[in-house]
């Protein structure tokens, strides 16, 4: 804008000369006025073309003229209410506010973190092993004990022996059931902390603010709310016309493949494709937005790819008196310091619903959030510029640097055997979570790289993915490159329809009308996407809507310490959940709500 000022003040300073020197002749003007507007008429275009040649110029440009007010990219829908609430709010506002409620359903929750679910990796098939799943049996027992009137009055299927269905059938066949999962399972705690854990990790304490223990947040605690949601619904006489599945695999933590895998398989065999209404499972759940003061649901309609390699290097053994220079946990070592300072390139396409969950804070908080900002998200989809100024605001906050890239993450190592013999085999193991855009392959021949540029620094053949891919001495010893296990990125649910409005609309009714009262601003649902996975992938073929949330509001996510010393749930949360499962059933009890 400075360029302009200075042409408008030069062509005044020159009319200025001209009405000076009126005295000169005609031709002296022309002549004057000709070569001052030649002048101007230069300087304008050489600025133009600077703006226009100028890719940073005219895309600043752009995203300035960017309307950030087009709430049509993501409306928030209005509030779903059932007509039960409008006949009687008290039963709903029990569930989140009554204290004898609450320590009902205290002692519910943990009464099942009591119960040990542990699971490990490479567990054998049930029948190959059933004595390393009877943990299992412990736990169908407490819930057929704390639960009696679910088992009563809904059927229930065990598949694979320990995978167990509930099903609620519906008046209305032409209604497809509803469906909500959840996991039996627990990942293992590791002995070495059982000294850190405030209280033991099996032992369903409760300090009246949180219920402690492995499994309180992932998942038994959605478990646990959806039995409850059902239980209460028998109790008020509910006669569904849309049928009700709950299902609950028991290796989650473990690819999935004993449980989930199985039950997705029996039921589509009774249902058919495309059977489902809607599956939420396990995931994100309420945040409040730092930035914008604004309560966000977040579930994630989209997951990222699995990727699992392991790696094994043989070397020669010996004592370790006369060592080489490098051992093969030195190789190893090496390895793993190259890859993780060869992170893969994040990028933000608009495949990844994290875009859409970012053009809703942009065109529904306001001015909460810089303009520039703003307009920059609403072009990030199709515009180099502002797509990069997004991504680096992306990448600068650790919560979200993960959701634009593949990650890797070097998670097992074992090797050697003695304090005084050279390793003979190495193991590693990296789990790589893959961005939806990005193919297998890719990830693939990246990882295989950096083993073959170690393997050529010390003379080692390579086989990778079953191929042969450099030639080393043999002496030197062999790296094994294999895939344990891959799972493809989830197809992206819809979150335009009418199935999506009812999970939002149930989402605003429920947190505006019954946990928090006083709002400033109305909740929105905004689709995500979920960087771990889930049982979830096994259902693809009954439903193109499948929801990962958890629908609470924790506080501060991290400090449930999923995974870790002192997993916990705020018990809050839990009965938002329960709240939200007991609504959204009734809610979508209709022809309404789709189909």
């Amino acid at each position: 804008m400075s360029e302009f000022s200075s042409n408008e003040k030069n062509e005044a300073a020159q009319a200025r000369a001209a009405r000076v020197n009126r005295g000169n002749t005609t031709s002296s003007t022309q002549s004057s006025n000709q070569g001052a507007k030649w002048l101007i008429s230069g300087i304008l275009v050489l600025f133009l073309s600077v703006i226009f040649v100028s890719s940073n110029g005219l895309g600043h440009l752009k995203i300035a003229l960017q309307s950030p007010n087009d709430s049509s990219i993501c409306p928030i829908y209005e509030p779903k209410v059932p007509q039960t609430y409008l006949n009687d709010k008290s039963k709903v506002h029990n569930i989140v506010h009554d204290e004898k409620f609450r320590l009902q359903s205290v002692k519910k929750l943990s009464g099942a973190v009591q119960v040990d679910t542990q699971i490990g990796d490479n567990q054998p098939d049930v029948p190959d092993a059933p004595e390393q799943w009877v943990q299992f049996q412990a736990f169908h027992d407490y819930l057929e004990k704390t639960f009696p009137t679910v088992h009563k009055h809904l059927q229930v299927d065990k598949v694979n022996t320990y995978g167990l269905v509930f099903t609620w059938k519906g008046s209305n066949k032409n209604l497809k059931p509803s469906m909500f999962i959840a996991h039996q399972d627990v990942v293992p705690v590791q002995k070495e902390t059982l000294k850190d854990w405030t209280y033991p990790p099996f032992d369903r304490h409760y300090d009246g603010t949180y219920v402690y223990g492995r499994g309180a947040s992932d998942c038994k605690n959605s478990l646990i709310a959806m039995l409850e949601a059902l239980e209460l619904l028998i109790a008020d006489n509910f006669k569904p016309q849309r049928g009700i599945i709950v299902a609950f695999g028991f290796d989650e933590e473990s690819i999935g493949i004993r449980g989930a895998a199985n039950i997705a398989k029996h039921l589509e065999k009774k249902y058919g494709h495309d059977s489902i209404y809607s599956l939420i499972d396990e995931g994100p759940g309420l945040t409040l937005d730092a930035g914008t003061g604004q309560y966000i649901a977040t579930p994630a309609n989209g997951e990222k790819g699995d990727l699992n390699i392991h790696v094994f290097l043989s070397a020669p053994g010996g004592h370790s008196s006369y060592p080489p220079d490098h051992t093969a946990v030195g190789i190893m070592a090496e390895l793993s310091y190259n890859l993780e300072n060869d992170p893969y390139e994040p990028f933000l396409t608009s495949k990844n619903p994290v875009l859409r969950y970012l053009q809703c804070l942009a065109v529904n908080t306001g001015d909460k959030l810089p303009k520039f900002t703003r307009k920059a998200i609403l072009r990030a989809g199709f515009d180099k510029l502002a797509n990069s100024k997004v991504l680096k605001m992306l990448l600068n906050n650790p919560m979200t640097n993960y959701l634009v890239r593949t990650t890797q993450s070097l998670d097992v190592v074992q090797g050697g055997e003695k304090a005084n013999s050279l390793p003979e085999h190495v193991k590693l193991v990296i789990n790589h979570r893959v961005a939806i855009e990005t193919p297998f392959e890719e990830v693939e021949k990246h990882f295989c790289g950096h083993v073959v540029e170690v393997a050529k620094k010390y003379n080692i053949s390579v086989e990778a993915f079953g191929e042969q891919v450099h030639s080393g001495d043999p002496k030197n010893g062999q790296f094994s490159v294999v895939v344990y296990h891959k799972t493809p990125a989830a197809p992206v649910s819809p979150s335009n329809d009418t199935v999506w409005e009812y999970l939002a609309g149930t989402t605003r009714h429920v947190f505006e009308d019954v946990v928090f009262t006083n709002l400033s601003y109305p909740i929105m649902t905004t689709p995500f996407s979920l960087t771990g996975t889930t049982d979830s992938k096994y259902y693809a073929n009954l439903t193109k809507h499948i929801y990962r949330y958890t629908p609470g509001y924790p506080a501060d996510f991290k400090e449930n310490k999923i995974h870790s010393v002192d997993e916990k749930v705020p018990f809050d949360s839990h009965l938002h959940a329960l709240a939200f499962y007991y609504e959204y059933i009734q809610n979508v009890d209709t022809p309404d709500a789709g189909n």
